[in-house]
């Protein structure tokens, strides 16, 4: 659906330049790169930024380029239409960045830049999806890992154009035995993909992936851990299909069911807490929103094996901004643990609160 032909860009610099690379310079090379495909037909584009395990940073980046675009030939004094193949999209981009990055004092090669055509082949964008959604956790987001020029402030790690056109999120209700049924099934699909891997090294790792990809240690989090991979919407609606025809309930069934639950439970007057989770999410439904009614046990204070900022503050007892203050200064040890809010671990905490002089307030 999107408008024009899309073409997979990667733009490295050399290892040696990467300390003089700060976050300003790169992101002004991606404006200037952005604003000179756009005078040459560029629709629309989307890029991200990714760290490789030496610390090196390089931009992955999709542009939809239109069929032809309007150049000056200084030697007619006129404009002349050029065709946007593999071979002038090639061009353009490399040139330019070769360009940009030698006025900046960086010189790279033009073989370590690369463009492809994106011919039906969802494997690029599904690529570039995973890397937007990675979090702070992950080595190729991970402080510890960007250039010392980069850890204070990162800036934008991805972009897109404000044009490119959006569909609405379809939304199917789904009782819990279907939905577990449905994440079954796409497990079984992900492994018959990755059987047809051609390299051994990868097949293997791939079905390993795949066979694992449903496991959840933490049970409340297991029952409704989502599918995240890149699945194509036709695969999803032949599975769809086969479970209803095996009986599952999906779509209107689930509406049918509730309200006779419902009616069940008014009369008999049992379970009124249930009662008020199925209005819950009766009236989820109706405004399409489809989400399960399930209770998560909250974990005591004391309890907690990790804890924000706040939470170490009211347990040891120690004002907010003296813990906060430590965490900064690196006198308490912190970390992420999968999530992007900063967390301490119960034994680090204590071991700091053990280590304070007496007379510390």
């Amino acid at each position: 659906m999107m408008e024009g032909i899309p073409y997979a860009l990667t733009l490295t610099l050399p290892a040696k330049s990467m300390e003089r690379v700060t976050p300003d310079l790169l992101h002004r090379l991606i404006d200037v790169m952005l604003k000179y495909l756009a005078r040459r037909g560029m629709k629309h584009f989307h890029w991200v930024i990714e760290f490789t395990a030496k610390h090196m940073p390089h931009v992955h980046m999709t542009v939809w380029m239109s069929d032809t675009h309007q150049r000056w030939n200084p030697k007619t004094h006129q404009h002349e239409t050029v065709d946007n193949d593999l071979v002038t999209v090639t061009g353009i981009v490399v040139g330019k960045w070769l360009d940009v990055t030698a006025d900046c004092g960086i010189h790279t090669s033009g073989q370590s830049q690369d463009v492809q055509l994106l011919d039906g082949n969802a494997a690029w964008l599904s690529y570039v999806a995973k890397h937007t959604q990675r979090g702070v956790w992950h080595y190729q987001r991970a402080l510890e890992n960007m250039p010392s020029t980069w850890k204070e402030n990162p800036g934008a790690m991805w972009g897109h154009s404000r044009k490119i056109p959006l569909t609405e999120d379809s939304v199917l209700p789904a009782d819990l035995h279907a939905f577990h049924q449905f994440r079954r099934e796409t497990r079984k699909w992900c492994c018959s993909q990755a059987s047809r891997i051609a390299d051994p090294k990868r097949r293997a790792k791939a079905i390993q992936q795949a066979r694992r990809m449903n496991r959840c240690p933490i049970r409340e989090l297991s029952v409704v851990r989502p599918i995240s991979i890149w699945i194509p919407r036709t695969v999803s609606a032949a599975i769809i299909r086969g479970l209803r025809s095996r009986g599952y309930m999906i779509g209107r069934d689930v509406y049918e069911w509730v309200i006779s639950e419902m009616d069940r439970l008014r009369a008999t007057g049992d379970d009124p807490d249930r009662m008020r989770a199925l209005q819950r999410t009766f009236a989820e439904m109706m405004r399409g929103v489809n989400i399960m009614a399930i209770v998560i046990p909250e974990i005591p204070l004391k309890d907690k094996l990790t804890l924000t900022v706040p939470e170490a503050s009211a347990l040891s007892g120690i004002p907010y901004k003296i813990v906060n203050a430590a965490v900064k200064n690196g006198n308490l040890a912190a970390c992420y643990a999968g999530s992007s809010t900063v967390r301490i671990r119960r034994s680090d905490l204590d071991d700091w609160v053990a280590a304070l002089p007496s007379d510390w307030c």
